[in-house]
């Protein structure tokens, strides 16, 4: 027995930027974006008109961190009760944010009583979000989670919330044309780790499963090719497909292992989000042979071979595209990643694993990641 869900409405093509107007007719909205011009010129077209935003917040930060949205809820605090939607233009830090600031309304002690206080996140009626990604990766336009850092406290927060999924994602295309290519690479292994993890996933369901091996498929082979055309537009609508894919996915399993071996990665030696969780993948998938039947056989349909030889596959893909895919490449140490695995195995994002520390670190083993 299983269900699924996911209310978003997807508003998908070249140019749907440009309904955005029409759906905030008559609505009061502030927009989260980032400062660079890439960005204003979007926020710039709204401001002029005629129903400009009540609000323009560009100091979004990558990864956002606990104090940056303390911030930001402050500056949103006098207007917060006036405002119908939360228009997010951006990657995934921006929706985040955006998901942070419609949860808890500008008030700050919210917000601390959760990263801080360590308690359930208080989320009540929260503002609705369009959401428009301007990059194919985190997928947070689909998943009613936000991801908030505590650098000072070396911590990573889920914020979720069933309500906090966006009302509608608009997905354009073709405002993803000019993200230069080490972002096009690190947000598009973001999303092939969410598809893929969706898959080895103890949550998994018939739906899920489906969406994540399509989203896995579309990566692999589009990818690798856009990389080196970053201006095809036929290929980046391909892998905001696979984006989408990879929401609908773990938008109802969340992700596993993969992600929780990442998180300890990103915040103590700085490797970006989208690299962090794939590089392991290889290794988590050969660790897949011979463990629960029903995963292994969706996961032999992504490349339509056995285990092994797909985790062969994978990493001459991930080889190309300069992922680091042994302990010295990654700049850890044996201690380190020992560490790292055992807390990963334990923690929540671990737990959803259908498989199991023994075959990990055997896969491990066979995959010549402690060789320099």
């Amino acid at each position: 027995m299983w269900n699924y869900y996911n209310p978003v409405e997807i508003i998908f093509g070249e140019k749907k930027f440009s309904s955005i107007e029409s759906i905030l007719e008559n609505k009061k909205y502030i927009i989260v974006t980032h400062p660079e011009d890439i960005f204003k010129q979007y926020s710039d077209q709204l401001s002029n008109s005629p129903n400009p935003p009540l609000m323009i917040m560009t100091d979004v930060q990558p990864n956002p961190d606990y104090l940056d949205i303390l911030t930001l809820l402050n500056k949103f605090s006098s207007i917060a009760q006036e405002v119908d939607h939360i228009l997010a233009i951006g990657g995934g830090s921006v929706i985040d944010t955006a998901k942070a600031l419609a949860a808890f309304k500008g008030d700050q002690t919210l917000l601390t009583d959760f990263i801080r206080n360590n308690q359930k996140p208080h989320v009540v009626d929260p503002i609705s979000i369009l959401a428009v990604p301007t990059t194919s990766g985190t997928s947070s336009e689909l998943t009613c989670w936000a991801t908030i850092w505590d650098k000072e406290k070396k911590k990573k927060f889920s914020l979720a919330h069933h309500s906090l999924y966006p009302l509608k994602a608009i997905i354009d295309p073709a405002i993803m044309l000019n993200k230069p290519r080490e972002l096009t690479i690190s947000t598009g292994l973001d999303a092939l780790s969410h598809s893929m993890e969706s898959i080895w996933n103890i949550n998994a369901n018939p739906i899920s499963a489906t969406h994540g091996i399509a989203g896995s498929k579309l990566i692999i082979e589009n990818l690798p090719l856009l990389v080196e055309d970053l201006q095809n537009i036929k290929l980046r609508s391909n892998v905001a497909r696979a984006c989408i894919h990879a929401g609908l996915a773990f938008s109802n399993t969340k992700t596993a292992i993969a992600h929780n071996i990442s998180y300890p990665i990103t915040i103590n030696h700085g490797v970006q989000h989208g690299i962090a969780c794939s590089f392991s993948l290889p290794i988590v998938l050969r660790s897949m042979e011979g463990v629960n039947q029903e995963a292994e056989s969706r996961l032999q349909k992504i490349f339509n071979d056995t285990i092994n030889n797909s985790a062969s596959k994978l990493e001459s893909m991930l080889r190309k595209l300069n992922v680091p895919l042994n302990l010295n490449e990654l700049q850890i140490n044996k201690n380190e990643w020992d560490q790292i695995i055992s807390d990963a195995f334990m923690g929540e994002r671990g737990k959803n694993f259908l498989g199991n520390i023994d075959n990990f670190n055997k896969s491990v083993k066979v995959s010549n990641f402690f060789n320099s």
